[in-house]
C-alpha cells in the first residue's frame, strides 16, 4: 500500500495544531522561568501545521504558498523549537542568526522556484538547514553536559535521528523516483514519518523536561528561605547535625555564628516592610562576601541568621565575625536616598569538651548573641568567654 503524502501531512498538521493549542492553555500554570521556553515551543507547534498544510495543498495552490511560504514556515518552526531549548537551559538568544537564516531561506527558495527551478536544490537547502538547526538543539541540551536529564536525552536522541534523516534526504536529493513533493517514494516515506512523529515525541519529551525542572525547583525551594534565598531553619538543622557528627568523628573544629540585625524593627517602622525586606537581602549579600564556599548561611527567623563554619576554631570564627561586623559598618545601605545603618550583634560558639551537640552549640551561641545585645549591640561575643566569666564568678 502506498504512503499517501498529502494525507500524512494533513494528519500531522491537525495533530500538531491540537497539541499547540492545548499546551498554550497551560502555559500560565508553570513558573515564570519556564513560561518563556514553553511559549516558544507553543509558537513552534502553531507555526508548523501551516507549513504541512501548504505542502499538502501543493497541487491546488500557487507555488509562492506551497513551496516558498511552506519551506519558510518549516524553518521558522524549527528555529523556534531550538530557541525554546536554549531558553530552557538559560542560553542566549540566536535572534540575529535566526533572522539571517530565515532571510536566506526566503531568498534561496524563491530563486530555486522562479529563477532556477530545482526540486533537488530546494531539498538540499532546506534539509541542510534543518540538520543544522537540529544540531543547535542538541548542543543546547548538552550544555552543560554533566547536568543532562533523561527527558533531555530523549529529546536529544530524537533530534539526532532528525539529523540522520536530513542527511539521508540530502544524499537522495536527486531521487529519480520523485518528480514532485507529493510523490510516494521510500525516501519521502521516511522523511514524512519522522515529520509526523516529531511533534508528538519531541513535545512529550519537552513536557517531561519541564516537569522534572519544576520538581527540582520545588525541592530546592523547600530548602530555602523564599525572601533571602539562603537555607531555611529546617535545612540548616539537617546540615548542622551532619557537620557536628563529622566534626566529632574526625576530630576537626567546627564553629557557629548567630547574627541578629540591630534595631531591625526601627527599619520596618520608619521605612516600611518593603525596606525591611531589602535590608535583609542586602545583609545576606554583605555577609556572603565574607564567607568561604564551604561555609553555610541560613535564616532561622525574622532578622536572625546562622552561619555554620566547618574546619574553623573559635579564634578564627571570632576573627571572621568581627570582619563581618566591620564590613557592615563600611558599606552604605540606603532607602529612597536615606542612609539606613546595618549593624549586627554576633554570638560565637564552637564545638569542644563542654559543647558536644548541635543543641548545646546553638544555645551557647544564642546566649552570646543576647549578651552582645545586652551590652550595647553592634559587637561580637564569644560563648567561651561567657563560660569563663561564669566560672570565675562562681
Amino acid at each position: 500500500m502506498n504512503f499517501h503524502i498529502p494525507t500524512a501531512m494533513l494528519l500531522t498538521a491537525v495533530t500538531t495544531l491540537i497539541m499547540g493549542l492545548s499546551l498554550a492553555f497551560t502555559v500560565t500554570d508553570y513558573p515564570r522561568a519556564l513560561q518563556v521556553p514553553i511559549r516558544q515551543w507553543v509558537r513552534s507547534l502553531l507555526v508548523s501545521p501551516f507549513a504541512f498544510l501548504l505542502f499538502a495543498l501543493r497541487e491546488r495552490i500557487p507555488d509562492w504558498a506551497s513551496i516558498v511560504l511552506a519551506n519558510l514556515l518549516l524553518v521558522v518552526s524549527t528555529t523556534l523549537l531550538v530557541q525554546a531549548l536554549r531558553s530552557y537551559n538559560r542560553l542566549g538568544s540566536l535572534r540575529a542568526w535566526s533572522v539571517a537564516n530565515i532571510t536566506i531561506t526566503l531568498a534561496a527558495v524563491s530563486f530555486m522556484t522562479y529563477v532556477w527551478p530545482s526540486i533537488a536544490g530546494r531539498t538540499l537547502l532546506v534539509a541542510g538547514q534543518l540538520a543544522v538547526l537540529f544540531v543547535f538543539g542538541i548542543a543546547a541540551i548538552y550544555r552543560p553536559a554533566d547536568q543532562v536529564t533523561n527527558p533531555e536525552r530523549m529529546v536529544a536522541s530524537f533530534l539526532v535521528v532528525g539529523v540522520l534523516v536530513m542527511i539521508l534526504r540530502m544524499a537522495y536529493a536527486s531521487d529519480p523516483l520523485m518528480t514532485t513533493l507529493l510523490d510516494s517514494t521510500p525516501m519521502q516515506s521516511i522523511v514524512f514519518t519522522y515529520g509526523a512523529l516529531m511533534p508528538v515525541i519531541a513535545t512529550s519529551g519537552f513536557l517531561l523536561m519541564c516537569g522534572q525542572r519544576l520538581n527540582k525547583d520545588l525541592a530546592r525551594l523547600a530548602t530555602l528561605d523564599p525572601l533571602t534565598e539562603v537555607f531555611n531553619r529546617r535545612t540548616m538543622t539537617d546540615l548542622a547535625n551532619k557537620a557536628v557528627a563529622a566534626s566529632k568523628r574526625h576530630g576537626r573544629p567546627l564553629s557557629l555564628l548567630i547574627l541578629d540585625i540591630d534595631h531591625f524593627k526601627r527599619i520596618n517602622d520608619e521605612f516600611g516592610h518593603e525596606a525591611g525586606d531589602l535590608a535583609l537581602c542586602r545583609f545576606v549579600e554583605l555577609v556572603r562576601e565574607m564567607l568561604r564556599g564551604s561555609d553555610v548561611i541560613a535564616r532561622i527567623g525574622g532578622e536572625e541568621f546562622v552561619v555554620l563554619l566547618p574546619d574553623t576554631d573559635q579564634g578564627s570564627a571570632a576573627v571572621l565575625a568581627e570582619r563581618i561586623r566591620q564590613h557592615l559598618h563600611a558599606t552604605e545601605f540606603t532607602v529612597s536616598g536615606w542612609p539606613v545603618p546595618l549593624r549586627v550583634s554576633i554570638g560565637v560558639g564552637s564545638i569542644g569538651p563542654e559543647v558536644s551537640n548541635l543543641e548545646s552549640l546553638l544555645r551557647e551561641a544564642d546566649h552570646a548573641m543576647y549578651e552582645a545585645k545586652r551590652t550595647g549591640r553592634d559587637r561580637v561575643v564569644l560563648a567561651a568567654d561567657l563560660r569563663a566569666a561564669s566560672k570565675g564568678v562562681s
